[in-house]
Protein backbone atom coordinates (compact mmCIF):
# COMPACT_ATOMS: atom_id res chain seq x y z
CA UNK A 1 0.00 0.00 0.00
CA UNK A 2 1.29 3.77 -0.67
CA UNK A 3 2.26 5.71 2.55
CA UNK A 4 1.25 8.97 0.86
CA UNK A 5 -1.58 9.55 3.41
CA UNK A 6 -1.30 9.41 7.09
CA UNK A 7 -4.44 8.48 8.16
CA UNK A 8 -4.27 5.27 6.52
CA UNK A 9 -2.40 2.53 8.59
CA UNK A 10 0.22 0.17 7.13
CA UNK A 11 -1.49 -3.37 7.08
CA UNK A 12 2.32 -4.63 7.22
CA UNK A 13 3.10 -3.13 10.53
CA UNK A 14 2.43 -4.44 13.58
CA UNK A 15 -0.76 -2.28 14.40
CA UNK A 16 -2.48 -2.28 17.48
CA UNK A 17 -5.48 -3.92 18.01
CA UNK A 18 -7.32 -1.20 19.71
CA UNK A 19 -7.56 2.50 18.19
CA UNK A 20 -7.23 3.80 21.77
CA UNK A 21 -3.56 2.47 21.20
CA UNK A 22 -3.06 3.87 18.11
CA UNK A 23 -2.37 7.92 17.89
CA UNK A 24 -2.47 7.70 14.01
CA UNK A 25 -6.03 6.97 14.19
CA UNK A 26 -8.92 9.57 14.33
CA UNK A 27 -11.82 9.12 16.66
CA UNK A 28 -15.03 10.87 15.51
CA UNK A 29 -17.12 9.68 19.07
CA UNK A 30 -15.93 12.34 20.78
CA UNK A 31 -16.77 16.51 19.95
CA UNK A 32 -14.23 18.47 19.26
CA UNK A 33 -13.37 20.92 22.68
CA UNK A 34 -13.66 24.44 21.88
CA UNK A 35 -11.76 27.55 22.85
CA UNK A 36 -14.39 28.75 25.62
CA UNK A 37 -14.15 25.09 27.60
CA UNK A 38 -11.97 24.61 30.30
CA UNK A 39 -9.92 21.39 30.59
CA UNK A 40 -11.90 18.48 32.26
CA UNK A 41 -14.89 19.69 31.88
CA UNK A 42 -17.15 18.31 29.29
CA UNK A 43 -18.32 21.04 26.68
CA UNK A 44 -21.86 22.93 27.21
CA UNK A 45 -24.41 23.22 24.92
CA UNK A 46 -24.72 26.01 23.03
CA UNK A 47 -27.83 27.87 23.32
CA UNK A 48 -30.14 30.13 21.42
CA UNK A 49 -31.38 32.95 23.50
CA UNK A 50 -32.73 34.77 20.95
CA UNK A 51 -34.59 31.76 19.65
CA UNK A 52 -35.78 30.70 22.51
CA UNK A 53 -36.79 34.73 23.78
CA UNK A 54 -38.89 34.66 20.17
CA UNK A 55 -40.91 31.59 20.87
CA UNK A 56 -42.02 32.12 24.24
CA UNK A 57 -42.81 35.65 23.29
CA UNK A 58 -45.06 34.46 20.50
CA UNK A 59 -46.08 31.25 22.56
CA UNK A 60 -47.70 33.88 25.36
CA UNK A 61 -48.64 36.36 22.76
CA UNK A 62 -50.82 33.83 21.45
CA UNK A 63 -52.26 32.78 24.81
CA UNK A 64 -53.40 36.02 25.87
CA UNK A 65 -54.73 36.80 22.75
CA UNK A 66 -57.08 33.33 23.10
CA UNK A 67 -57.45 34.93 26.57
CA UNK A 68 -58.98 37.85 25.29
CA UNK A 69 -60.81 36.29 22.34
CA UNK A 70 -62.65 34.32 25.07
CA UNK A 71 -63.82 36.97 27.66
CA UNK A 72 -64.52 39.44 24.49
CA UNK A 73 -66.49 36.75 21.94
CA UNK A 74 -67.25 33.55 24.05
CA UNK A 75 -67.92 34.14 27.60
CA UNK A 76 -71.42 36.23 28.50
CA UNK A 77 -70.83 38.90 31.20
CA UNK A 78 -74.51 38.46 31.65
CA UNK A 79 -76.75 35.80 31.98
CA UNK A 80 -80.20 35.18 32.51
CA UNK A 81 -80.96 38.80 32.11
CA UNK A 82 -84.42 39.03 31.68
CA UNK A 83 -86.47 41.63 29.56
CA UNK A 84 -90.35 42.62 29.22
CA UNK A 85 -91.70 44.24 26.69
CA UNK A 86 -94.06 44.32 23.14
CA UNK A 87 -91.99 42.85 20.34
CA UNK A 88 -92.13 45.20 17.12
CA UNK A 89 -90.35 43.43 14.30
CA UNK A 90 -88.58 40.08 14.40
CA UNK A 91 -87.29 38.81 11.17
CA UNK A 92 -84.39 36.56 9.73
CA UNK A 93 -80.97 38.09 8.31
CA UNK A 94 -77.72 37.72 7.01
CA UNK A 95 -75.80 36.96 3.93
CA UNK A 96 -73.55 33.85 4.97
CA UNK A 97 -74.97 33.33 8.59
CA UNK A 98 -79.22 33.58 8.61
CA UNK A 99 -80.20 34.65 12.05
CA UNK A 100 -83.02 35.88 13.65
CA UNK A 101 -82.56 39.85 14.61
CA UNK A 102 -85.65 41.83 16.55
CA UNK A 103 -86.42 44.69 18.37
CA UNK A 104 -88.38 45.50 21.35
CA UNK A 105 -89.74 48.41 22.75
CA UNK A 106 -89.35 47.65 26.94
CA UNK A 107 -92.22 48.05 29.39
CA UNK A 108 -89.19 50.13 31.56
CA UNK A 109 -88.49 52.39 28.96
CA UNK A 110 -91.99 52.71 27.98
CA UNK A 111 -93.32 53.65 31.60
CA UNK A 112 -90.45 56.40 32.31
CA UNK A 113 -92.15 59.56 31.90
CA UNK A 114 -88.98 61.82 33.10
CA UNK A 115 -86.67 60.61 30.26
CA UNK A 116 -87.62 60.64 26.60
CA UNK A 117 -87.82 57.14 24.73
CA UNK A 118 -84.73 56.85 23.39
CA UNK A 119 -84.47 53.38 21.62
CA UNK A 120 -85.65 49.67 21.32
CA UNK A 121 -84.19 46.73 22.49
CA UNK A 122 -82.53 44.65 20.11
CA UNK A 123 -81.83 40.91 19.79
CA UNK A 124 -80.66 37.71 18.38
CA UNK A 125 -82.31 35.13 18.42
CA UNK A 126 -79.92 31.89 17.52
CA UNK A 127 -82.20 28.93 17.39
CA UNK A 128 -85.33 28.92 14.53
CA UNK A 129 -87.45 27.43 16.71
CA UNK A 130 -87.00 29.97 19.39
CA UNK A 131 -87.49 32.46 16.74
CA UNK A 132 -90.86 30.97 15.58
CA UNK A 133 -92.55 30.90 19.30
CA UNK A 134 -91.39 34.52 19.73
CA UNK A 135 -93.47 35.35 16.27
CA UNK A 136 -96.53 33.57 17.14
CA UNK A 137 -96.47 35.29 20.49
CA UNK A 138 -96.02 38.43 19.39
CA UNK A 139 -98.50 38.39 16.97
CA UNK A 140 -101.50 40.09 18.37
CA UNK A 141 -100.01 43.38 18.44
CA UNK A 142 -99.88 44.40 22.15
CA UNK A 143 -99.21 41.24 23.82
CA UNK A 144 -96.58 41.21 26.43
CA UNK A 145 -93.19 39.02 26.15
CA UNK A 146 -90.60 38.43 28.87
CA UNK A 147 -87.16 37.42 26.77
CA UNK A 148 -84.20 35.64 28.95
CA UNK A 149 -81.02 36.36 27.26
CA UNK A 150 -77.07 36.88 27.68
CA UNK A 151 -75.29 39.83 26.88
CA UNK A 152 -71.77 39.49 25.49
CA UNK A 153 -68.74 42.16 24.77
CA UNK A 154 -68.77 41.21 21.17
CA UNK A 155 -70.63 39.58 18.45
CA UNK A 156 -69.49 37.06 15.85
CA UNK A 157 -71.39 36.52 12.50
CA UNK A 158 -73.02 33.11 13.33
CA UNK A 159 -74.19 34.54 16.78
CA UNK A 160 -75.79 37.37 15.15
CA UNK A 161 -75.37 41.34 14.86
CA UNK A 162 -77.20 42.13 18.40
CA UNK A 163 -74.94 41.68 21.78
CA UNK A 164 -77.83 40.40 23.27
CA UNK A 165 -78.42 36.61 22.19
CA UNK A 166 -82.13 35.40 23.70
CA UNK A 167 -81.99 31.88 25.18
CA UNK A 168 -85.75 31.30 26.35
CA UNK A 169 -88.99 33.16 26.91
CA UNK A 170 -91.57 32.86 29.15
Amino acid sequence: MDNHNDFFLDETADAPATPQADSRQIQFNQPAASSSDTPGQPPRPRRHRVRNLLIWTVIIGLLVLAGVFYVRYLNPYAQEAQATGYVTSIEKRGIIFKTFEGTMATEQAMGDSTRVYTRDFSFTVPSDSLARRIQALSTPPGRRITLIYEKYYGTLPWRGASKNVVTAIR
